[in-house]
């Protein structure tokens, strides 16, 4: 059986900026103590093993951070996994056996935690959703130092925030989505359930206006990630599947026919689809393609408006600019995007359509 204690200990003291003389004042020890932890020469008696444990909000299982010799709790995790993959309810009673020998291990609790509140949500089954917020809960007290952010706290109040919806608990699961909206990541869940609890004020119309946006960017990032994905496989078929996708949805959301912000974004769709022609040999359709992107980036450029104010499905209800990454005009945008794509046919093409 192996221990990370020494390490574990350096590691959480210098992610809180504690040197070991201020650790070893906040701990009443010697600042040689907390050299030897450190260093694996000794261990910290079990009283000051949880004081270090709650110092640093954690599980003393966590801190200790042992590797068995074996992986008997690793196929435990698997086998609770498949119950769950395959919703066999049946694994729910293999859970609870399993708690009770392994009542602080993070990874089964989770499993159990979404087993109960899988068949808890599809049934309406309150018993079962009130023991996943538990077993959820449980979890967020001895969070690994080591897990994946995605598998972390915040992800672990959202679950329970939802489950607290799904029981009426409306009030509490608002509660909670605010007290853990890190970077805003619980910003649609928050509007919505606002707007379920009668809200139709400036406040909830701003949280689900400005969600809405941020979203919209996401998708755009990750089509573009997308694109550059299937450019490295040479898939030009389906760049333009997605070029014209990316059109499209812009063009649903466009209030008018004025220029607006999203002809910014059309500007790079329309330059990248004219990429995927260029590389399937119909450098008509490409030229057409860029000299599109060029002509709607001059008439945005000419009158450029950032504000945000641009969607047929609302107004914001704030004054709020966007900000361009790939260049500060649509024109600058298509150059970005040029020198992104790094190819010297298509390179050459935009030149000469450029004069």
């Amino acid at each position: 059986m192996k221990f990370k204690l020494g390490e574990n200990i350096r590691k959480m003291r210098k992610e809180r900026s504690l040197t070991q003389e201020a650790l070893a004042e906040v701990l009443g020890v010697t600042v040689g103590a907390v050299y030897k932890w450190e260093a694996d020469l000794s261990i910290p008696e079990v009283e000051m093993l949880v004081r270090i444990a709650d110092l640093f909000d954690t599980s003393v299982d966590a801190m200790l951070g042992y590797e068995a010799a074996d992986n008997r709790k690793q196929s435990i995790r698997d086998r609770l996994t498949m119950f769950l993959l395959q919703k066999d309810k049946s694994g729910l009673v293999e859970a609870e056996k399993v708690l009770v020998k392994y009542p602080n291990d993070y990874g089964i609790l989770l499993i159990a935690a979404h087993m109960y509140s899988g068949f808890g949500q599809e049934e309406k089954n309150k018993d079962l959703m009130l023991r996943a917020i538990d077993l959820f809960d449980r979890a967020s007290n001895i969070v690994p130092l080591d897990v994946d952010p995605k598998y972390g706290r915040t992800s672990i109040f959202g679950n329970i925030a939802q489950l607290y919806f799904a029981i009426d608990e409306h009030d509490k699961a608002l509660e909670m989505l605010k007290k853990n909206n890190e970077a805003g990541v619980f910003d649609s869940q928050i509007g919505l359930i606002s707007a379920l609890k009668g809200g139709k004020g400036e406040e909830c119309l701003s949280q689900l206006t400005l969600s809405f946006w941020d979203n919209t960017n996401q998708l755009i990032n990750i089509t573009l990630g997308l694109f550059f994905f299937y450019k490295n496989r040479g898939e030009t078929e389906r760049i333009k599947e997605l070029t014209r996708w990316g059109n499209e949805y812009i063009k649903s959301l466009q209030k008018n026919e004025e220029p607006g912000f999203l002809d910014y974004m059309s500007v790079t769709y329309l330059t990248l689809e004219s990429f995927a022609y260029l590389k399937d040999g119909d450098e008509k359709k490409a030229r057409e393609l860029f000299l599109g992107a060029k002509e709607m980036a001059e008439k945005f450029d000419s009158s450029p408006d950032y504000h945000l104010n641009i969607c047929k499905l609302f107004d914001f209800p704030t004054n709020i600019n966007s900000y361009n990454t790939l260049g500060r005009t649509a024109a600058e945008a298509i150059d970005t995007i040029i020198k992104m794509l790094d190819d010297k046919k298509f390179s050459t093409m935009c030149m000469k359509l450029n004069k």
